[in-house]
């Protein structure tokens, strides 16, 4: 999808390569629609972060804030 996408392109390619990726699509590669329906997903991308689920196309900052992320924020 263009959000998830454009999500990706905020992380760039090497961040991206150590993400855990679930496909919620149906219709997607390797879906896994019914753990999405179970978690209550309903928008893409969406994260789950400590047992928080946020929707939406996130920048870095809101991400770390999300987490808890302590560290640089020199991304």
């Amino acid at each position: 999808c263009p959000h998830c996408r454009e999500q990706k392109e905020l992380f760039g390619k090497q961040a991206t390569a150590k993400i855990s990726v679930s496909e919620c699509a149906p219709d997607g590669q390797n879906s896994q629609s019914t753990l999405c329906a179970q978690k209550g997903v309903q928008g893409y991308p969406s994260w789950e972060i400590n047992g928080t689920l946020a929707s939406g196309v996130k920048s870095l900052d809101q991400l770390a804030d999300l987490s808890g992320y302590k560290g640089s924020r020199a991304f």
